[in-house]
């Protein structure tokens, strides 16, 4: 069955026709692989304290070697599985622990750290299969299912589905013996507790923190294999598909094996029972929508309604110097460098550079929200709903989209500002993913065109135009550093209590700055619909967020000129070879923080 994009998967073609109870039956084995992803998540942030947010790219590399190693390389199904789970996967988990996260922890860094090292791996993962296996999605990966059916209570239940039942029940059973051991069980709770401790108490943390990353990187790769044959395989789509199931680990707060088993097998069949339900017209293009994103759903859902996790205590984070005045406007050579090149680039060469100016707005918008001690993972939600308003709205489209981003930050901002810094960052980022699937990707609310406003008609002048609006963001952004106001701000940032001591609102600073960056977001939106001339979902897809975080992050978050250059690097690779700044990009994010010392990462997440 072609799947809707986001659908983690649809049915088996026999169930199609069936029953309620048939099709239960085919959600069982949605739910099963869901839930063995889930697990894979748990086992590392249970003994490590660190989400690892890059197991859907684990999982798609996972499925594209196991394609690679049988169709391109001959190699027997059964001899890959083994080679990738037994020996790859984990060597993988070892790395990066070693090379990354056991770094970042003995170096106090914060959450956002760990979670931009995450995106890191993620989008370096996604451009080498884009490099070495193209964009293009592939049909053929080999199952590792077997065929045929049993009947069970007048039911035909594929071999298939029971086989991943009883997958995910031996790794289920697996975690909860090693988590009631007398070695590891001691051990795992002690971490839990006070990491630091238990290893100063000489208990194997370490070695527990190298099996959790292992454990999680298997059992992520094991998920992507089972799904290789069943989707289309390509980069982008096929992690953002794992991705999507994050929802049931946070259902179970992330430490609660039972609970994400629970959500996942639930989830599985409630897509599976919709498929049943049948609605004309316009609500059933939106049950449509629902059911082929059911687990998108679900994450927006726990995200909101979960409680908030348990979180390693409050780490350390350097914030980077802010530079004077005459430093920041000595450093806007990128823009008068930009006017220049609009006057005299060759026409042909006019249409790439358009896209810089809007890249760089949108990397300024996380400069604001570094300010307050802010990071968001959703930065695509504004980005595209500014360019839906702009695309609708031509003659106003600018001033419309800063506004319904800002009103979108607002609403999206008041209900959570007083949650946890990864209980906000996972809100975000479920934010992106809702607006991705329920809004950019359905035709119902995308726009056919983007024409620009009349007296932006000219190529020429409208990159003038963008250099013009790019230094006023960036001019409009100088009282976040200096002056009363950057005072204030800083002092939210750096301590919390010191703040409400001297009677600062925090809660309401945050949500103003929130507000303020999602404006600048969306207005960055717009001129990238004008810049591209139609709305394009794929431009603004949760993946691509991280991808601007993760440059953002790496050049320095608190530097307009930094960031403009990026932009610029980033449109300039890409224009070159498509996909290349992803690669680039995802080596920086993991490098560039440790030549220039403590990783630079601000406090808090929403």
């Amino acid at each position: 069955m072609p799947r809707a994009p986001g659908a983690l998967v649809g049915p088996r073609p026999e169930a199609m026709s069936a029953g309620a109870g048939q099709l239960a039956v085919a959600g069982l084995g949605i739910g099963a692989v869901a839930g063995l992803s889930g697990l894979g998540v748990i086992a590392t942030y249970r003994v490590t304290g660190v989400l690892n947010v890059a197991f859907g790219a684990i999982g798609m590399m996972g499925a594209f070697l196991l394609r690679a190693a049988v169709r391109d390389w001959g190699m027997p199904t059964a001899v890959a599985v083994v080679l990738i789970l037994l020996v790859a996967a984990p060597l993988f988990g070892l790395l990066i622990d070693a090379a990354i996260f056991r770094p970042l922890q003995q170096r106090a860094a914060g959450v956002a750290a760990e979670l931009t090292a995450g995106f890191g791996i993620t989008v370096l993962l996604v451009g080498i299969a884009t490099a070495v296996w193209g964009s293009g999605a592939r049909t053929d990966a080999p199952s590792l299912l077997p065929a045929g059916s049993v009947q069970l209570g007048g039911l035909t239940v594929p071999v298939g589905v029971l086989v991943e039942l009883g997958l995910l029940a031996v790794v289920a059973a697996g975690l909860v013996l090693l988590a009631r051991g007398r070695t590891f069980g001691v051990a795992i709770r002690a971490v839990v507790d006070d990491r630091g401790l238990a290893e100063l108490s000489g208990l194997p943390a370490r070695r527990l923190g190298r099996l959790g990353w292992a454990v999680g990187c298997t059992l992520a790769a094991a998920a992507g294999m089972l799904l290789a044959a069943q989707l289309r395989l390509d980069p982008v789509t096929f992690t953002l598909v794992l991705f999507e199931t994050l929802g049931v680990v946070v259902a179970a707060r992330l430490v609660n094996p039972a609970v994400a088993i629970a959500v996942a097998l639930a989830t599985g069949i409630g897509q599976a029972e919709l498929i049943g339900v049948q609605l004309g017209g316009r609500p059933g293009e939106v049950l449509a929508a629902v059911r082929s994103n059911l687990f998108v759903a679900v994450l927006l859902v726990a995200v909101w309604v979960a409680p908030a996790f348990q979180e390693a205590r409050e780490r350390v984070s350097v914030v980077p110097r802010k530079g004077t005045l005459a430093e920041h406007i000595g450093g806007w050579w990128p823009v008068v460098a930009l006017g220049v090149a609009a006057a005299w680039l060759r026409p042909q060469d006019i249409g790439t550079a358009q896209l810089i100016p809007p890249l760089a707005v949108v990397l300024l918008s996380f400069r604001a929200l570094s300010s307050v001690g802010l990071v968001s993972l959703g930065q695509t939600a504004f980005v595209g709903a500014g360019a839906l308003v702009a695309a609708w709205t031509p003659r106003f489209g600018l001033i419309a989209a800063a506004a319904a981003g800002a009103l979108l930050g607002l609403l999206f901002a008041l209900p959570v500002a007083r949650k946890r810094p990864l209980h906000l960052a996972l809100t975000t980022l479920a934010l992106a993913t809702a607006a991705s699937r329920f809004m950019f990707e359905q035709p119902l609310f995308t726009p056919p065109f983007a024409h620009r406003p009349g007296y932006l008609s000219g190529d020429r002048v409208f990159l003038l135009a963008e250099v013009i609006c790019l230094g006023a963001v960036a001019f409009a952004l100088l009282p976040l550093d200096r002056g009363w106001v950057g005072r204030r701000l800083a002092a939210t940032r750096d301590s919390e209590p010191a703040a409400r001591m001297l009677g600062g609102d925090v809660e309401r600073i945050r949500v103003l700055v929130f507000t303020g960056g999602a404006a600048v977001a969306a207005f960055g939106g717009a001129l990238w619909v004008y810049a591209a001339g139609a709305f394009d979902a794929s431009d603004f897809d949760p993946l691509r967020g991280l991808i601007w975080l993760a440059a953002a992050t790496a050049v320095g978050i608190s530097s307009a000129p930094s960031l403009i250059l990026a932009a610029a690097g980033m449109v300039a690779a890409d224009a070159a070879i498509p996909g290349a700044s992803a690669i680039i990009v995802g080596i920086a994010a993991l490098t560039v923080p440790w030549l220039r010392g403590e990783p630079v990462q601000p406090k808090a997440a929403l």
